[in-house]
């Protein structure tokens, strides 16, 4: 059946079936096999995820083997697991930046191998060193730098593959590993270390530590852990290491691009700098501080617990492809300005869970934020990609995005300062909430980008033409200093 749509008295006729695999892929590659290439790139970020991203929900437990069996000379305090959050942040910052390097002179393929035989033997090597946390830390740092170089490889393998009026949404659909990663890690590890959901308990010996899970059974299971970890992403990674292959066609293309100079030079730059660092507190206090003030409510054994963060894992799915699409459609002001408006929303909610007399009250209004804010902290690897291809151009994309990235550690500066110096819950969680809320206020400055659609609509406009051409025909270019439309039919 054919249908009329009437853009401003230009007609295109269309007559498209579910999906226009013609407008959505690019390049010589068949569906079947682009299809693969897309689920490659998202599932090998699943062993990585599973292993890092899980800190926040195996952290109760890192500490308890910690205490009962560290090697250094002082005692160990929960606290000091945030410092394997930031190493990971670093170390994932650092990998990003340096895949971005690698790639202009390395293929994809070489670079992911590499990155995938470091990330595993790094996994096999934490069951030596979660004895001590200096070590873990050391581990946490070079697991998240060859983290970081997996991701940046399956953005710059997927959306070479990808129309950009489409980056959005496969951004998100390229990175939502991540989000099953955190679907698998809660019942993983609750069905495998706490099986009994026994609580933790003040011990004699280790007095000063307070509560923690002093139980031989979840003990020594820790380190084996990570061998079971490690042998799982082996099996997974390395067979899908070889399938990450870049559009060998996308060098020969006009695009709309800016050098790294360009980049840099622009305030746009700095603005989506400012506004990405801070998004990365909400995204710390999700993956790490949230169950920890979730000790610290009524909200049930560790096993109904681990079963809400598991659900989360699916929002965190849906988000990263769901915020992605709205930047498409509606620009990377719409899409990043909602976004942290709404994660300020659902964090002032988590922490006004705890005002709630009922403990049942206490755990529905807790779940209900903690996937509002697992929802929404995600939808950041959706448009973040996708708003530097569009406001950067797509040559380069691993560098000018690992350049993008580094702003991660100016999250990172901002989440120590307040740890540090704000020791207690409330004052800490409201001023993340009053982050979250200046970067959606800084979002707002950001200018509207175009869609390709609404460049091919004022094309047809302009053109005075009646004559019925399928709005996809054409893509802007750029030639030195000034733009053209090109048709590509």
């Amino acid at each position: 059946m054919d249908h009329n749509r009437c853009f401003c008295n230009v007609c295109v006729r269309t007559n498209e079936p579910m999906i226009n695999w013609e407008s959505l892929i690019r390049g010589p590659i068949s569906r079947s096999k682009f299809v693969v290439t897309i689920l490659s790139c998202s599932i090998i970020l699943v062993p990585p995820g599973a292993v890092f991203y899980g800190l926040g929900y195996i952290s109760p437990y890192l500490y308890s083997y910690l205490v009962a069996n560290s090697t250094t000379s002082h005692s160990i305090d929960v606290k000091d697991l945030v410092w394997l959050e930031l190493a990971l942040m670093f170390g994932q910052i650092a990998g990003v930046l340096a895949g971005g390097l690698l790639e202009r002179r390395n293929s994809t393929q070489t670079i992911t191998r590499a990155a995938v035989c470091i990330f595993n033997l790094n996994v096999f090597l934490m069951y030596f060193s979660c004895l001590n946390i200096y070590s873990l830390a050391t581990s946490y740092l070079v697991g998240g730098f060859s983290l970081g170089l997996i991701y940046v490889m399956t953005l710059v393998v997927g959306l070479s593959w990808i129309e950009k009026h489409r980056h959005g949404l496969f951004s998100g659909l390229l990175s939502v590993g991540f989000g099953i990663a955190i679907l698998i890690i809660g019942p993983l590890e609750a069905l495998y270390l706490n099986p009994n959901s026994l609580e933790p308990r003040p011990s004699m010996l280790h007095a000063e530590a307070g509560p923690f899970y002093d139980y031989p059974a979840i003990l020594n299971k820790v380190p084996m852990m990570f061998i079971v970890f490690g042998v799982l992403s082996s099996m997974i990674q390395f067979p899908l290491s070889y399938l990450l292959v870049k559009n060998p066609e996308l060098a020969n293309e006009q695009l709309d691009q800016d050098s790294i100079n360009d980049m840099t030079s622009r305030p746009r730059f700095y603005l989506l700098f400012i506004i990405f660092g801070m998004n990365f507190v909400s995204m710390a206090y999700m993956g790490y501080y949230l169950k920890r003030f979730a000790e610290t409510l009524p909200v049930g054994n560790s096993w109904t617990l681990e079963l809400v963060i598991a659900l989360s894992g699916v929002l965190d799915a849906v988000g990263r492809p769901t915020w992605g699409y709205v930047h498409d459609k509606f620009g990377v002001k719409i899409a990043m300005s909602l976004l942290c408006f709404m994660t300020s929303i659902f964090i002032f909610i988590s922490y006004s869970s705890k005002f709630v007399i009922s403990p049942a009250g206490c755990f529905v209004l807790f779940s209900f934020a903690l996937w509002g804010v697992s929802f929404c902290t995600s939808g950041n690897h959706g448009v973040m990609p996708a708003a530097t291809i569009q406001f950067f151009g797509e040559e380069d994309l691993g560098l000018k995005y690992g350049i993008l990235y580094l702003s991660q550690g100016f999250g990172v500066v901002l989440i120590i300062l307040y740890d540090t110096f704000i020791p207690q819950w409330m004052p800490f969680i409201m001023t993340i909430v009053f982050t979250s809320v200046v970067a959606g206020i800084l979002s707002l400055v950001l200018r509207r980008n175009e869609t390709l659609n609404d460049q091919a609509r004022a094309l047809l406009e302009s053109s005075g033409d009646d004559s019925l051409v399928p709005i996809n025909e054409f893509r802007l270019s750029r030639r030195g200093n000034s733009y053209e439309y090109k048709s590509v039919s």
